[in-house]
């Protein structure tokens, strides 16, 4: 398990900013839509912190980013700052924004690392596929072999077949 920095660096720099915006005597027009794009943005900064396994990450993104953080600074705002009140509709986006941050993030993740398994394999398949053509392992090995070395090797079993070729012809 090891930390990206740059996202964490992200993380804590969003965090910020949405803290300072939560408790400021700021009024903005378009509110819901600010509480929406702020939890989008540190749910998904927060869930490509930490390289682990997709359901890790995403059980600590849900508890963290949605539960404590969508619900929670809710409430929490409610009671350290006397001017702002308590909205459940910015819960709302809150989890919203989350929610589809996490989503997006999950199955992004998931198709990365299919990617990832699939280049991995795919000399492994090729292989497989072959033989299961019909075709032997040499030409299969000659087929993985770059040119100059089938070439090469092309030019060796000629002239083993020519010296055992004469070899045949000499015992008659």
């Amino acid at each position: 398990m090891r930390i990206r920095k740059p996202f964490l660096v992200l993380f804590v720099v969003l965090f910020c900013i949405t803290l300072y915006l939560g408790l400021a005597p700021i009024q903005f027009a378009a509110d819901k839509f600010l509480h929406f794009v702020s939890f989008f943005l540190l749910t998904t900064s927060f869930y490509w912190i930490v390289d682990t396994s997709r359901r890790r990450v995403a059980n600590a993104t849900f508890i963290i980013c949605v539960a404590i953080g969508g619900v929670g600074s809710e409430f929490l705002q409610s009671y350290i700052v006397t001017y702002r009140t308590f909205d459940w509709y910015d819960v709302l986006y809150n989890v919203l924004g989350s929610s589809i941050a996490l989503l997006s993030s999950t199955l992004y993740h998931r198709r990365m690392l299919e990617r990832k398994r699939a280049q991995k394999y795919s000399q492994l398949h090729n292989h497989d596929s072959a033989l299961e053509a019909g075709q032997t392992e040499s030409i299969v090995m000659e087929d993985l072999m770059p040119e100059s070395d089938t070439a090469a090797t092309a030019a060796a079993a000629a002239a083993a077949a020519a010296a055992e070729g004469e070899a045949k012809a000499g015992a008659y």
